[in-house]
């Protein structure tokens, strides 16, 4: 059944059936109830998560305004991958927004994975680029709206 699942995500969409087993034998599924923190903002990631089931909360605490959501992920959707490429600790909380089930690999067996194996190097990193990409274009668009609100006042 996970196994199904992972072939509709699109980081392991273009994983052949070997490379797919590598994922699924160092991957742990891990199910959290709705507000239970999956990821502190400030805390070392080490993790990529991949959501299988339910929704998960992005989010930023602002001060003097508290929780302020960035995005809700839903199946299929990845996070952790910031903390993958640069190192540093969680850059947002991720939060259960409903019960959920996330599948869990962590950094150092994905990076293991991408330098042992080159093809699924090249599969993954292409795959988180063509996110991030998607990511950052959502980001340009929301920065232009909150400048284009803030004109107006």
């Amino acid at each position: 059944m996970i196994q199904e699942f992972l072939r509709s995500v699109s980081l392991f969409r273009d994983l052949d059936d070997e490379e797919l087993a590598h994922v699924l034998m160092v991957g742990l599924l891990k199910r959290y109830a709705q507000e239970t923190p999956i990821l502190t903002e400030g805390s070392p990631g080490g993790q990529l998560h991949v959501i299988h089931q339910g929704r998960v909360r992005i989010s930023k605490v602002v001060p003097g305004v508290g929780e302020e959501a960035l995005t809700i992920l839903g199946p299929g959707a990845f996070f952790g991958e910031v903390e993958f490429f640069d190192g540093a600790p969680a850059s947002a909380h991720a939060i259960a927004h409903s019960d959920c089930e996330v599948f869990t690999i962590p950094h150092q067996e994905v990076q293991a994975m991408m330098d042992t194996h080159p093809a699924l190097s090249a599969k993954f990193l292409w795959a988180f680029s063509r996110t991030l990409a998607g990511r950052l274009r959502e980001s340009n668009q929301k920065i232009s709206s909150l400048f284009a609100i803030a004109r107006e006042f």
